[in-house]
């Protein structure tokens, strides 16, 4: 559903341009602080629903847990290799669930090998400077 909204509709459009340029969105008639508060409490609405599978799933959930910032670290992976600017305007939802199946599977085949967990975050980390260095490479090229 939020990707058929982010592609077919006049709020989706918003959203990639306000990520683009805000400047130049504001200037073509987009309200950008309504689309950036819509963006906010959108998001804000699916992590709630994230608190509570945790909750469902883990009995109890700690905005301080150690698997936070793994997940913060996998998340932005997931996105840029999924083909998500870190610098907006361009992704798709599809492309970030691809990217979260091979961050997944990447760190699952790391587990299964029996790998030291620092080297699952070198990894990750290297991982995620080969993908912004791709993002910015298409970046220049299609400039």
């Amino acid at each position: 559903a939020l990707a058929y909204a982010l592609r077919s509709t006049a709020w989706g459009r918003h959203v990639y341009a306000v990520g683009d340029d805000p400047e130049a969105a504001q200037l073509a008639g987009v309200d950008v602080h309504r689309t950036l508060m819509s963006v906010y409490m959108l998001v804000g609405f699916i992590c709630a629903l994230a608190g509570w599978v945790m909750i469902g799933r883990f009995g109890s959930v700690s905005p301080s847990a150690t698997t936070g910032v793994i997940g913060n670290i996998q998340a932005i992976t997931a996105v840029v290799i999924g083909g998500i600017s870190l610098f907006g305007g361009r992704g798709s939802i599809l492309g970030a669930f691809f990217g979260a199946l091979i961050v997944g599977v990447f760190e699952l085949g790391l587990r299964m090998a029996g790998a030291n967990p620092q080297w699952t975050f070198l990894l990750i980390g290297a991982l995620i400077i080969a993908a912004v260095a791709v993002d910015q490479w298409i970046r220049k090229v299609s400039a």
